[in-house]
């Protein structure tokens, strides 16, 4: 018989029978790596951090910290915990959003590693909390009162100018109505000719202008005229025949009078709007009337709870109604100036108005108020005024504050503009003042400026001297944000299964319900986007632009984009019911869950099957997996999982299925750095955090047996050798000179194999070799069946079997 030569090993398939395995394949394979063909051992696992929390740990999750990429902050649950990101994160953020911890929350790395592990330590409830009914606006309208002119000009773009005799209390955009505008009262004389000289004191009028006369008395005809050898008192029209007459005149400026304009405010007491008509320079009028024009109206408020990270709420109830006219002044009073009970993050409110639009009416956004917030410290260098808050400041560069009360008084300032923004708790300004080094400080307060163009409008301080009234004399022209968010309903209390999919959107279910965020909303759940499938849920994943929903029953494919556009869940007809959350792992083929016969997976191109068909059934995998305990892992394009009975590490292959192998770690959470490529997990209870593969560890001990091996003759193997990377030190035996067998001296070479041969299924022979020379098997048996196994803790490259020591020459 030739020799045989046992190369390119590969794990185990429990479903096939030993004698109909492939050529190198194997009925035990243990702590090897296969990926080269070589057998070769995974190193120890070593712990490398502990997360602090004691206890049966099901989830594990690191941060960065942000000075240091290599300094990992475990989190740690003893529940199953899911995690997302919904949005591109700061590294110094890292802002994440999680279930199974009670209800859904949301942190990030400031939060969760505050004090001492065991993390998270801080977070908030993902969602806002809804106003209470009884946090209702109240609004007090300003009673507007008819204004009186005092004169009256027009330039020649036909641009008339107001002066009223009090404080007119307009704005700029307002529509008013100007009335009382009647005729200017004259004499005329046309004395024999065409010529008629009109005497009106003051009349303001210039040379070429157009004016309508009435001839009140005396012959001469009305009509428009257009004027020439201008005075102060006097002008001269032309009449269309001679006529000697004169009487009384009177010129008619009704054309002043306007309904609905928009007006610009000059000061107080003066304005200007559109009126077409001769130029006319300023003149004394005092029957002239000015009232606000446009419709009357409802009007009414809300306002909404907002965060920091942009989070805003559904709207509180509306204020009672206001039967007003646009550019009547509001103050809207009993707006909350803290933040509501509850774990959450709201630092203001944003306050909103009622306006009728061509597409009907809206809540328009008046601005968002920051609650006033204290100080933390304090530095100043070179005119430079640094302050750290409490609270997030919410500024930007150019944005106007004030400071009062701090225990350093030199800070305190009015006006004060943000120059440069360090985080979000810390920012500059320019300040002259002596240098300060950095301080605690025990009191001081920030007021943010809520007027409607700041800078070039006066400041107003929300909450400064304890006054949290909003006048409301905005340009309503210039209001351009709608509320949207009265479906941003809160995500349900027990969601559980959390991830993230295509567009920034949030997943999660409830019994069989799925749940989605909006679209970059993560905490907005609109109700009506909840989608019921028909089995309980219970675990998800994405996959290619689609949200694959494993179940207690049938598999289901959900393609959403935009869940306001509609949820459409299609049932996958293969019964493959996921038996554990903690198993469904995307790998490079697809999503792969444990289930009742094996390992199922799902792929858009080949749609859902069996990927462990050929490896296990029903019997063997039961056998050998709790399939109800799988907690597994993406690792080196591998399915890594552990269960109650063992571990192991599967590989696909499309060509025979895929291979197993066993592995010693028993984990119960896990977590794969995709930064790193490193694998973490914990067992036990004492929160040790294990590294899995450091190749700088001592090795495992591995273990390989070969399938039946059946030879077309009865023979005998007589000769074998395992070609392995065996240390190049020499050995303690071959270096002593003294009897072994009295000697006390330690003969094993830890770096070695242990090789051993089955004979019609029975162990035969054992013996362990550190070197890749022939050594000799026991004679006296012939048979056809054979099975050998190798052990130890090296890189097996080979195994070569043959008849006689001569036979291995030719393998």
């Amino acid at each position: 018989m030739a020799g045989v030569k046992i190369t390119n090993f590969l794990g185990k398939a429990p479903k096939i029978s030993p004698e109909l395995l492939p050529n190198t394949a194997a009925q035990i394979a243990e702590n090897c790596k296969l990926y080269s063909g070589d057998l070769i051992p995974y190193p120890q696992p070593v712990v490398v951090a502990n997360t602090g929390r004691t206890g049966t740990l099901r989830t594990l999750y690191a941060l960065r910290n942000p000075s240091d990429p290599n300094d990992l902050k475990w989190l740690s649950w003893t529940t199953d915990v899911e995690i997302a990101i919904a949005s591109a994160n700061l590294q110094d953020e890292q802002r994440f959003y999680y279930t199974g911890d009670g209800a859904p929350k949301i942190s990030n790395y400031e939060l969760a590693t505050t004090g001492a592990a065991p993390y998270p330590v801080a977070y908030y409830d993902l969602g806002l909390p809804v106003p209470p009914d009884t946090a209702t606006l109240t609004t007090v309208a300003a009673t507007f009162t008819t204004k009186t002119t005092s004169s009256f000009a027009r330039d020649a773009g036909s641009i008339a100018t107001i002066v009223t005799s009090a404080a007119h209390g307009l704005r700029t955009g307002n529509t008013i109505t100007v009335s009382g505008f009647t005729y200017r009262n004259g004499t005329y004389n046309q004395p024999g000719g065409t010529t008629i000289t009109v005497t009106i004191n003051n009349h303001g009028l210039a040379n070429g202008a157009n004016v309508t006369l009435d001839f009140t008395s005396g012959a001469a005809i009305d009509g428009n005229f257009t004027i020439t050898n201008v005075t102060l008192n006097t002008f001269d029209v032309t009449a269309s025949a001679a006529a000697t007459t004169s009487g009384d005149v009177r010129w008619d400026i009704r054309n002043f009078n306007a309904t609905n304009v928009e007006c610009t405010v000059v000061n107080p007491t003066t304005f200007t709007y559109f009126s077409p008509g001769p130029q006319v320079t300023t003149t004394t009028y005092t029957d002239g009337k000015v009232d606000l024009g446009g419709l009357t109206q409802a009007r009414s408020y809300v306002f909404t709870w907002f965060t920091p990270w942009d989070e805003e709420s559904i709207a509180s109830k509306p204020s009672d109604d206001l039967f007003i006219k646009e550019g009547i002044i509001v103050t809207v009073s009993n707006i909350p100036t803290v933040k509501p009970a509850g774990n959450n993050f709201v630092r203001g409110v944003r306050l909103y108005r009622t306006l009728a639009s061509s597409s009907g009416t809206e809540y328009f956004r008046l601005g968002t108020l920051w609650f006033p917030t204290g100080l933390v410290r304090v530095q100043r260098t070179a005119n430079v005024s640094q302050v750290t808050l409490l609270h997030p400041h919410n500024l930007g560069i150019d944005d106007r504050f004030k400071i009062d009360g701090c225990s350093v008084a030199s800070f305190d300032i009015t006006g004060g503009i943000v120059t440069d923004i360090i985080d979000d708790y810390t920012f500059e300004y320019a300040q002259t003042a002596a240098d300060v080094a950095s301080t605690a400080v025990v009191a001081g307060t920030l007021y943010h400026d809520i007027s409607e163009n700041p800078p070039t409008t006066a400041a107003r301080y929300w909450g400064d001297g304890g006054n949290y009234d909003f006048t409301d004399d905005f340009d309503s022209r210039s209001l351009l944000d709608i509320l949207d968010s009265d479906e941003y309903d809160a995500p349900p209390e027990n969601l559980q299964g959390l991830i993230s999919i295509q567009n920034n959107i949030l997943v999660g279910f409830v019994g069989n319900t799925l749940y989605f965020s909006e679209p970059a909303l993560p905490h907005a759940w609109p109700n009506r986007y909840a989608t019921p499938v028909g089995e309980d849920i219970v675990a998800l994943a994405a996959i290619s632009g689609s949200l694959l929903v494993m179940t207690k029953g049938y598999p289901y494919i959900v393609s959403v984009t935009d869940p306001a556009s509609g949820v459409l869940p299609a049932r996958i007809d293969v019964l493959y019911p996921c038996l554990s959350a903690k198993s469904a792992v995307t790998m490079g083929y697809g999503i792969v869950w444990s289930t009742i016969d094996g390992l199922a997976v799902y792929s858009p191109s080949s749609g859902a099957a069996l990927v462990t068909k050929l490896l296990y059934n029903n019997d063997t995998w039961a056998v050998d997996v709790d399939p109800t305990t799988v907690v597994a892992e993406y690792y080196g394009e591998n399915y890594f999982a552990s269960h109650d009975q063992g571990s192991f590490v599967f590989e696909q292959d499309a060509k025979v299925g895929g291979f197993f192998v066993d592995t010693a770690p028993v984990f119960t959470a896990s977590w794969y750095d995709t930064f790193t490529g490193r694998l973490y997990y914990t067992t036990g209870t004492l929160g040790d955090v294990y590294e899995w593969d450091d190749l700088a560890q001592p090795a495992l001990t591995m273990e390989w047996k070969s399938k039946v091996i059946i030879t077309k003759d009865m023979i005998n193997l007589g000769a074998a050798r395992v070609v392995a990377d065996y240390s190049t030190v020499t050995s303690t035996w071959d270096a002593e000179t003294q009897l072994w067998n009295a000697a006390l001296t330690n003969w094993n070479n830890s770096d070695e194999i242990t090789f051993k041969l089955w004979v019609d299924k029975q162990l035969i022979f054992t013996t362990t070799v550190n070197d890749s020379d022939g050594f000799r098997l026991p004679t006296g048996y012939r048979t056809d069946t054979f099975e050998i196994g190798v052990e130890g803790n090296v890189r097996v490259r080979a195994v070569h079997l043959a008849e006689t020591m001569l036979g291995l020459r030719g393998v």
